[in-house]
């Protein structure tokens, strides 16, 4: 086994430990549990024991319903009935091959359904069908019509939690938040991380500003009582983070707001949102061929179970493993969850075969980009407030980061940042020497969103000059990656969501905003054309089923996309938000045509 890595940034976390008295992370694989949180072992009881009827509820479920259209998602997000209790519900769950009658009779009498533990939050009291100031550069009138009912969206996807939530927290999975939420649409019901930095963008363009910063205080709530924020408002997303995204929504808005009081509330969340990453259970270090050690940052889950929310697909994967294996799978999957790409050959050794997810031994070039965002950011509040000693422990900090990156993950040959992987022969901690074999050399969206570094508040040098950022342009358009409507995420068509022909929302927006902020004229250019495209499969595709879609196919304008372990949804939250914030940066000349056609 390698050494034992040293802790990243020393200095740094004592600070933000003894500031702030982050609790320790429980030991890896144990999810933090209520009792963790502040909610006492009897709430954790009664939050594990409802979690666990509702996967015995969704396995009796697919065996009465079978495997057509069977979403497993729908049974572990079930309220109970006002007048059930979970162990009535138990005691009288059908057994031994149920029928589709029988199932349907005991869910309509022991549970509500999904999603009825959120209410309608009505019009948000700063929505306007017509915002003034609203996209003033798009003249056409097509673009401009459609660009308002996208905006009028956020109406239908913003919601609130029942109060019967925070007072019966043992009988729903859904968490308990202070604010207006706004989710992202179809299946998923609840507030999602990553996924909210693009509705808070899309909302800054709809000049929604107080709604943008109920969302940030909705994951600071649960900052505060987990020590990071959750993949999602699920009790049953505990066990996990997604990419961490917090610090550029707060920077957003601020900028467009300028709320300092805003920036001192939410500030020592951000300090410990960053320890969490820079615990030991994200951090590994290597050694370059210089004898210098970095630390980067891995995505790692607390969890070696079936995912509650898909536990019937991980049983499947995992059946024909042994005992030990299938809790490293599920180790593995979750992990995977926690990255966004769930799921994508990235994280396979094999990309034909899901057990052989090895997520937790990679160290992902975009997690990197964005704690060391997130670094940035911190360092810039904290001069701000007047904490002049946080501010520089954070740029020193970022600094590192930069030179990991580049040190670590950099490929000069390919003129992209790869990830990079390390051997699973052990759990993946010690000091790695680096090796340029390991960097993985398959092409991905997600090796040219460190451009977006260059998409950053004043006064920060940029990450990449302009030199070095015209290279990395031009490798990708020697890519393969960009089709004609949009960036794909790989070029392995496997299947699976997060790989060719789909693409998705958030990698065009990094990319774009990445080369526009670079400071050439020809990769500003090449951002415009890549909105466009992507603008244009929007409006068709919106234009035939009316409605916006999680994912599109890049090779065909106006086609959703397919594939992974669910139905294609609709809303779409991260969608809108780019879709708003392309039009915003670009506008829509009144002689340029929106459709497909016009490609």
């Amino acid at each position: 086994m390698p050494p034992r890595p040293p802790r990243p940034h020393k200095l740094l976390v004592f600070l933000v430990l003894f500031l702030f008295s982050v609790p320790l992370l429980r030991p890896i694989h144990m999810a933090p549990t209520a009792a963790v949180a502040g909610g006492g072992v009897e709430a954790e009881a009664e939050a594990e024991a409802l979690l666990g009827l509702l996967q015995r509820v969704q396995s009796e479920a697919l065996r009465a319903f079978g495997p057509n259209d069977f979403d497993p998602k729908l049974y572990v997000d079930l309220p109970l009935a006002a007048d059930a209790s979970a162990a009535a519900a138990l005691a009288s769950l059908p057994r031994a091959a149920p029928s589709r009658g029988e199932m349907e009779a005991y869910i309509s009498r022991y549970f509500a359904l999904a999603g009825s533990d959120l209410v309608a939050a009505a019009d948000p009291p700063d929505f306007e069908r017509d915002p003034p100031g609203f996209l003033p550069r798009v003249e056409r009138a097509e673009a401009r019509a459609w660009a308002l009912e996208v905006h009028a969206l956020w109406k239908d996807l913003t919601r609130r939690v029942a109060p019967a939530v925070a007072a019966r927290p043992d009988r729903h999975t859904l968490l308990p938040l202070p604010g207006r939420v706004v989710v992202p649409g179809s299946r998923f019901r609840e507030v999602y991380y990553w996924d909210s930095y693009w509705v808070v963008r899309g909302l800054l363009v709809s000049k929604m500003y107080e709604t943008a910063k109920d969302i940030v205080l909705n994951l600071v709530y649960l900052v505060e009582k987990y020590g990071f924020v959750l993949n999602g408002a699920r009790s049953y997303y505990t066990n996990r983070s997604q990419p961490p995204l917090l610090s550029s929504m707060v920077l957003d808005i601020y900028m467009a707001t300028g709320d300092m009081a805003f920036v001192r509330r939410v500030f020592p969340s951000l300090l410990k949102e960053h320890s969490f990453w820079m615990s030991e259970v994200h951090n590994v270090a290597v050694m370059d061929n210089h004898g210098r050690v970095h630390n980067l940052s891995r995505y790692q889950a607390m969890w070696n179970k079936p995912r509650p929310e898909s536990a019937t697909i991980d049983e499947e994967f995992a059946s024909k493993l042994s005992t030990a294996a299938k809790e490293k799978f599920y180790h593995q999957v979750a992990s995977t969850a926690e990255t966004g790409w769930d799921f994508s050959s990235r994280w396979m050794r094999d990309s034909t075969d899901m057990t052989t997810l090895t997520t937790s031994c990679i160290i992902p070039v975009d997690l990197n980009t964005f704690i060391l965002k997130m670094e940035q950011d911190i360092a810039f509040f904290a001069k701000l407030i007047g904490e002049s000693t946080t501010s520089e422990i954070f740029s020193e900090a970022s600094k590192a980061r930069h030179n990991a990156i580049d040190s670590v993950l950099w490929n000069t040959d390919m003129e992209q940042w790869l990830d990079y992987w390390l051997p699973t022969d052990g759990n993946c901690q010690g000091v790695y020497q680096w090796k340029s074999i390991s960097q993985n050399r398959a092409i991905f969206a997600s090796n040219f969103v460190p451009l977006w570094l260059n998409a950053q508040h004043s006064g920060l040098e940029q990450f990449v000059d302009e030199a070095k950022s015209v290279r990395v342009m031009r490798s990708l358009q020697k890519s393969g990656l960009l089709q004609p409507a949009g960036i794909a995420t790989s070029l392995s068509n496997t299947g699976q969501q997060w790989d060719f022909p789909n693409g998705w929302a958030p990698l065009q927006h990094l990319i774009v905003e990445g080369l526009l902020r670079s400071g050439s004229g020809e990769a500003r250019e090449l951002a415009e054309d890549i909105a466009t495209r992507w603008v244009r499969t929007n409006y068709d595709a919106y234009k035939a089923t009316g409605a916006m879609h999680e994912k599109y196919d890049v090779v065909t304008c106006g086609k959703s996309g397919g594939g992974g372990e669910y139905k294609p949804q609709t809303g779409f939250g991260w969608s809108n938000g780019v879709i708003l914030s392309f039009l915003d940066e670009f506008g829509w000349p009144q002689d340029k045509k929106i459709d497909c056609l016009s490609s």
